[in-house]
Formats: C-alpha cells, structure tokens, sequence
C-alpha cells in the first residue's frame, strides 16, 4: 500500500505572460510506469483527485496542475485559447518531469490535454481523453450557453439544477452506481462556489465556446485512449467516438453504469482502464466497459510496449 513517509509531493508556483498559476507532483519513488499527468474539468482543482490520485500513486508519480483560471490560479480572459494552457501545462511540465509522461485529461482539460499532445511530440508516452468531444454540437453550445447565461444573471439553485441536469444521467432506464451520493457531493460543491470560484467559470466557458474545435493539421502521435460514460449526457459516447478518430492510433471504449462524472460513479475500474492502457497490458475482456476498440489499429495490431519511466 502506499504510505505517506513513501512519497515527496513538491507544489511548483509558476507564472505564464503576467498570470500565476501552480502545479504539484507526488513522487512515487519505485514507480513503474512514467508520471501521470491530471487535468481536470470545469470544477476540478489540483488537489482534489482524491481516490482516484491515491490509486494511481500505487503505480506512478502523479502531477496536479491549477492552470491559469482554475482554483486558486488567476483569472485567465477567454481570449487566451488552449494553446495558451497547453503553454502553461508544458512550462510546468518542463520543470517537474523532462522525460516522457502519460496524459489524462477529463472533459474540459481533454482539450488541453490533446492540444499539449500535439504541439510537443516524443513527450507524451500515452495520452487519455475521457469525456471529450472533436466538436460543440449545436445541442451541446446551446446547453454551455445556457449555463453561462444562469452563471451571470441566473439564481444559484437554477444553476446548481443545470449543471446536474448536464452532467448527470438521471433517465431512470438507465443504471448509474453512486448516482445519489455523487449529485449530493456535485450539488454541495456547486453551493459553495466563490464568487471567484464563478467568475473563472464564467470565462472558462466563454473560452470553450469561442475555442470549441480540437486543433486540425496536427495528430497526437502518442498512442490514444478515448473513453467516457455509456449514459454521458453531454460528451456522448457517439461523440466521444467521433473525437477518437481524428487520432492515428487509437482506442475507444465506454464504462458501464456511468455517465459524464464516470471518475467519481466508477473510480476503481477508471482507474485500472488507465493504468492497464499507460502500462501497456491487454485491454480485453474487462467486465466493467464495453469492448476496447481499436479504431485505427496500428501496424503490426500490437500496442507498443511502454518505455521505462524517467521519473526521478
């Protein structure tokens, strides 16, 4: 098991072109695959990984990062794109770990993620996406904009009730394990939002809708795991498939029982997903998602073996 008195954790204060912001790693010093990089969604801060750090610890160094307009960073104007985060993500990474990392980036940090992983090749070992899409859809621009307008002019219970009703499958067709216990951590989150907390939303989203396209002419090089959800009402499985195949070498597949917050309703099989894929193990024959597919399946149809981690 992993202990406290086994690991080093370093908080790294940065600045970028006048905005600060931080990043962490907790060093696993018997790691076996290359550090896990964490970049979290609208609402996930740095150290709030919780269950699913601490099970990727038992693998890996694990880096944390609060990029200009999350938690306790600066407000970044929505005129900064993802290339500027994906700035921002390789300044930090640049300090921390030099060598070769493994990505996973959910939801709104997928697109940082895979804007890094294209603009610097040969440093990502493997790159996760969970909860992404290539695209906003109407449906989905018109359900952001919503949730801007009731963030700036709306009550708190309206807004509170539309993120819910976004990232949570409450169809009752449809199994989601841990739904209660996740909209009441979700919904006391929400509640106790700072009016700072707010403001990066507000332009965290505004960013989203004004950026909302992966980045064309560039792949990821590194090998691709897309996931998310079979129930995600927001980064749907068939949009998540449809992100999947802008990648050469990629694989797809979608959790049972889950929705968009698949990391909080199933983190012992997310997690085991990413640690067989970043390890390079055989994906199949998993009982809690649906079978991997390999959507452009690469020479040869082997995955390529890991290369040793560099972390220090």
């Amino acid at each position: 098991m992993t202990t406290r008195t086994a690991l080093l954790e370093e908080v790294i204060p940065l600045t970028l072109h006048g905005y600060a912001y931080s990043g962490r790693i907790v060093h696993r010093p018997d790691a076996r695959v290359a550090p896990i990089v964490l970049v979290g969604g609208a609402f996930q801060h740095q150290n709030g990984w919780g269950r699913v750090e601490r099970a990727f610890l038992e693998a890996a160094s694990v880096i944390t990062v609060d990029l200009p307009g999350w938690g306790s960073a600066d407000r970044l104007p929505a005129r900064y794109g993802f290339d500027f985060l994906a700035e921002a993500l390789d300044q930090l990474l640049s300090k921390v770990a030099p060598g070769p990392v493994n990505v996973l980036g959910t939801s709104y940090g997928s697109a940082v993620a895979h804007q890094w992983a294209c603009e610097h090749p040969g440093r990502a070992e493997r790159v996760a996406l969970v909860g992404t899409m290539a695209h906003l859809t109407d449906h989905a621009r018109a359900r952001v904009s919503h949730l801007l307008r009731l963030a700036e002019h709306g009550s708190r219970a309206e807004f509170v009730n539309s993120v819910l009703h976004t990232m949570v499958c409450f169809s009752p067709r449809a199994t989601v394990l841990r739904r209660p216990t996740v909209v009441r951590c979700l919904t006391r989150a929400l509640n106790e939002l700072t009016t700072d907390d707010v403001a990066k939303y507000r332009d965290n989203t505004l960013r989203l809708l004004m950026h909302a396209e992966l980045p064309r002419g560039r792949a990821v090089r590194a090998p691709v795991l897309v996931a998310t959800g079979e129930h995600d009402p927001l980064t749907t499985p068939a949009l998540s498939r449809e992100a999947a195949t802008r990648c050469p070498d990629v694989r797809f597949t979608t959790l049972k029982d889950a929705d968009h917050l698949v990391h909080l309703e199933r983190p012992t099989e997310i997690v085991d997903l990413l640690i067989r894929f970043f390890s390079g193990e055989s994906l199949a024959g998993l009982d809690y998602c649906h079978p991997v597919e390999y959507l452009r399946q690469p020479s040869g149809g082997t995955l390529p073996s890991p290369r040793p981690s560099h972390d220090s």
